[in-house]
């Protein structure tokens, strides 16, 4: 009997679970297809944006993928890849309506759902992807040429990825004098209240060290989509008082949104997420799986995204050979590395401050570039060296 498994997303959490279903799963499974929807004729490495948006740093090679010459291994019948979009979701005949990229409308029919559509950044950074590898790979080389032509760059947010963009400019160009660099933070130290009070420290001396000048406890009230050069107004959170910069680039890094809008309103908590169980389903839908930043399991960070579609992977293999599923244990540490530069970051795993040199040895090095295409091409995961 014919069975349709419908995978939304082409990104870190579903491309593993589609090859991993076509790997392993598909030969247990009399006439078993796997349908990928996505937007993207490339896998995008997004963990390395921060420092692909710089100039002449990262070649596009290292941050994009093709997708379907990897599929080509499987046969023909067994999979197809759709370039679209899904618009709308019909629980009750499990039915997901497509827009494709040539405008084309289409419906496909499900067995089973995976929705791993992931997030956006409000302002449309591409920090994550945009609607088309096209309109990604345009957006990179745009804020490329507007960071070359900047001698004063505002960056506003203080989280992960602010740190880490006020990190690679810092050590290319205001450490060597040649660009002014800030950033604004909405605390009196950057990353998150949660993360170690000594971790945050190490995080802003590490900018400082880069001459980052870091404006504490406040925020930039301008429009993110303001004109260039021109005036950054930030507020003060104590004293509600303002001051203004001027500045010729300002690059938001906040406001992280998940890519849910085409499904109905009951399967959504109250920010958007879909609401998500320990079996990695949506509620009330045994046959919807939900993995990455558009559940509300845990926090949209690429370290739960990829250990969910691994045990995402797992679940769908035993629910389409009717074997008994083992629930998903969110991991409720903080798990953090944040990088300052090529060569040093602090970090926490758990109640544990992590060593500049690790994050280093880890992450800063190559921000992941060393072995994101395989995962494109089904050989590993972020964290399963084996696939």
């Amino acid at each position: 009997m014919a069975r349709t498994v419908v995978i939304l997303g082409a990104s870190v959490t579903g491309l593993p679970i589609a090859h991993y279903l076509l790997k392993h799963t598909a030969d247990k499974v009399e006439g078993l297809k796997v349908i990928v929807v996505a937007p993207n004729t490339d896998f995008y490495w997004p963990i390395a944006s921060v420092r692909g948006i710089l100039p002449d740093m990262l070649p596009d090679d290292k941050l994009f993928t093709p997708i379907a010459p990897s599929f080509a291994q499987y046969p023909a019948e067994r999979y197809e890849l759709v370039q679209g979009k899904a618009e709308h979701l019909d629980i009750s005949k499990n039915i997901v309506e497509v827009r494709e990229n040539d405008g084309s409308a289409r419906k496909i029919q499900y067995d089973d759902l995976v929705i791993a559509t992931g997030s956006s950044f409000k302002s449309g950074m591409p920090f994550k992807n945009l609607n088309s590898t096209k309109e990604t790979k345009d957006a990179l080389h745009d804020w490329a040429q507007r960071i070359k032509n900047a001698k004063s760059i505002v960056v506003a947010g203080a989280g992960t990825t602010g740190v880490e963009v006020a990190g690679e400019l810092g050590e290319q160009y205001a450490a060597k004098g040649l660009k002014h660099i800030t950033l604004v933070c909405d605390d009196e130290l950057p990353l998150g209240t949660n993360i170690r009070r000594d971790v945050r420290e190490a995080a802003k001396r590490a900018l400082e060290r880069l001459q980052v000048k870091v404006i504490a406890n406040a925020r930039v009230t301008s429009p993110a989509n303001s004109s260039f050069p021109g005036t950054v107004t930030i507020t003060n959170k104590s004293s509600n008082s303002t001051e203004t910069l001027q500045a010729d680039l300002l690059i938001p890094t906040y406001g992280i949104i998940p890519n849910t809008s085409f499904l109905p309103q009951s399967m959504l908590d109250s920010r958007g997420f879909v609401k998500q169980t320990q079996f990695l389903r949506a509620e009330g839908h045994n046959n919807i799986f939900v993995v990455g930043d558009a559940g509300n399991l845990e926090s949209p960070q690429g370290v739960h995204a990829d250990k969910q579609a691994v045990h995402a992977s797992k679940l769908l293999e035993a629910r389409l050979l009717g074997q008994e599923e083992q629930a998903y244990q969110p991991d409720e540490r903080v798990m953090l590395a944040v990088t300052v530069g090529k060569n040093t970051g602090t970090g926490q795993v758990g109640g544990w401050k992590l060593w500049g040199w690790m994050v280093w040895l880890f992450k800063a090095r190559y921000l992941g570039t060393d072995y994101a295409a395989g995962i494109a091409k089904g050989e590993r995961t972020m964290t399963m060296k084996s696939w």
